[in-house]
């Protein structure tokens, strides 16, 4: 019985790979240098469980990106096992995440508002798996991979959001710019909180 080889992916495909890999590895720069401006932040005892939470979150959404954007280049490879691979990880992390946030918040440490960014890290796992799955089971049908790469999309956008946190920036936001529409300048006015989300 003769062997065949699986199909390598599309070329079509690896344009996209190449500037997710790119735009993935510089955001992981760029994340270093966010938490070493306020390493003081890491240590406070009011912002030490989202501040860890939020960077590592980040962390694992770049490499994430990284490692399966790379996974698309390699010749002959197909990224299917290593999506599944990765959505099981970020489910993991996911988990241990809110375990965190759950005991910050009855300790008083935390906000449930946080629990909004386990939920988001759980549809990204998801959608991750059923693409990678796909991808196992239907060799040649490259549709899946599509679906991969509006999930790569998710992790650098859900990624920047949260390193734009950890830059204590987070009064620059959507919901904070409608609020400032909405109610004017007296928004800004008030005392800051601890950063929600």
């Amino acid at each position: 019985m003769k062997y065949v080889a699986p199909m390598g992916i599309p070329d079509e495909y690896h344009e996209f790979a190449i500037a997710v890999a790119g735009a993935s590895g510089a955001l992981i720069g760029l994340l270093f240098v966010a938490v070493s401006v306020s390493p003081d932040r890491v240590h406070r005892t009011t912002t030490h469980a989202e501040y860890h939470t939020r960077a590592s979150a980040a962390m694992l959404l770049f490499t994430n990106a990284l490692v399966l954007s790379l996974m698309i280049l390699v010749p002959g490879s197909t990224p299917g096992g290593w999506a599944v691979a990765s959505g099981v990880g970020i489910l993991v992390f996911d988990a241990a995440a809110t375990r965190s946030i759950v005991t910050a918040v009855r300790h008083r440490r935390g906000h449930w508002s946080s629990l909004r960014m386990a939920s988001a890290l759980l549809v990204i796992a998801g959608f991750e798996i059923y693409a990678g799955v796909r991808l196992l089971t239907e060799p040649g049908n490259w549709d899946p991979l599509r679906t991969l790469y509006y999930v790569l999309i998710g992790d650098l956008a859900f990624g920047i959001a949260r390193g734009w946190q950890l830059m204590d920036m987070r009064r620059i936001s959507l919901f904070s710019s409608l609020r400032t529409l909405a109610h004017g300048d007296e928004a800004d006015a008030e005392p800051e909180e601890p950063a929600k989300d």
